[in-house]
C-alpha cells in the first residue's frame, strides 16, 4: 500500500516581514531564488523583460558569468538563508520559477507562504502545488504569468501553504502508519 506524504514547508518561518530592514526596491519587484545552475533555468529569468526590479536570490559557480550578462538588468544578492532570506522576499510581488525539471519545488512553497504568487512552467513541481489563476500562473509564457501574477491575492498564496505546513506533513505521515501486532 502507497500513500503520498506531501513535503512541507515551515510556515512559522516563512512568513512575510512588513518591517523589512533592507532598502525598498522599485516595485513590482520580481524574484528568482535557488541555485544559478543552468537545470534551474535562471537565465530565461534574468532575460525576461519586466517593470519594476528583477531580484535574483541564489549563488553558484555561473554567478560571475551570469552576472556580467545580465547584471545590468537584474539585480544579484547572493545566496540568502533565514531571516534574511525571509526579509528579501517580504519585498518581492511575484515569485518566478523558470525551472522545467523539478520534482517538487520547496521554493515555490516558500515564496507562496510569504505570499508570493507563483509564476511558473505547467509541468511536474509546480503543476501539482499551484492552482492557476488562484495563487500563481502555469504557463509557457513566463512574462505573461508573471504580470498576471501581480493581480492575484497574497492571502490566498499564504492559505495554499499552510496546507502544507510541516504540522500537515506530520499528520498525513502519522495517518499512514501502519502498525502489526
Amino acid at each position: 500500500n502507497v500513500v503520498i506524504v506531501p513535503l512541507g514547508v515551515d510556515v512559522n518561518h516563512f512568513v512575510r516581514n512588513p518591517a523589512s530592514p533592507l532598502p525598498p526596491l522599485p516595485k513590482p519587484v520580481f524574484v528568482y531564488f535557488s541555485r544559478l545552475d543552468p537545470e534551474k533555468g535562471p537565465e530565461e529569468f534574468l532575460k525576461l523583460e519586466l517593470p519594476g526590479t528583477k531580484l535574483v536570490i541564489g549563488d553558484s559557480l555561473d554567478r560571475a558569468r551570469l552576472e556580467a550578462l545580465y547584471g545590468a538588468t537584474n539585480k544579484f544578492v547572493g545566496f540568502k538563508k533565514g531571516q534574511e532570506l525571509v526579509d528579501w522576499l517580504s519585498l518581492c510581488d511575484v515569485f518566478v520559477f523558470p525551472s522545467r525539471t523539478e520534482t517538487f519545488g520547496l521554493v515555490s512553497l516558500e515564496a507562496l507562504a510569504c505570499g508570493i504568487p507563483v509564476a511558473a512552467h505547467d509541468v511536474m513541481g509546480p503543476r501539482d502545488i499551484i492552482t492557476h489563476g488562484k495563487d500563481g500562473y502555469l504557463s509557457d509564457d513566463l512574462h505573461e504569468a508573471a504580470l498576471e501574477c501581480l493581480e492575484l491575492s497574497r492571502e490566498d498564496c499564504r492559505a495554499k501553504a499552510l496546507q502544507y505546513s510541516w504540522e500537515h506533513s506530520a499528520d498525513a505521515f502519522i495517518k499512514n502508519l501502519f502498525f502489526t501486532v
